[in-house]
């Protein structure tokens, strides 16, 4: 019976072994696929967008409040035609 319970010990140690091994693999494989995606997102986000929106953006804020100006004027050159 001895034998018995060391080959069942034994086999128990390989199955429990052979588990935590497909556990770890699946674990790292679900943070390799994510990380991979993920810098295949960062790599796409960064080569085809170049982040302006429009040329001469500092010019142009600084002019924004003679913009503003210059569209209250002429609402209220409408409003006064009418």
């Amino acid at each position: 019976m001895t034998t018995l319970r060391t080959t069942d010990t034994e086999d128990t140690k390989a199955a429990s072994r052979s588990a935590g091994r497909k556990v770890l693999i699946i674990f790292l494989g679900f943070f390799v696929v994510f990380a991979s995606v993920d810098a295949f997102f960062v790599y796409k986000a960064l080569s085809t967008y170049s982040g302006e929106v429009t040329t001469n953006a500092y010019e142009k804020g600084l002019k924004f409040n003679d913009i503003i100006a210059e569209a209250k004027r002429r609402s209220d050159d409408r409003q006064s035609a009418q």
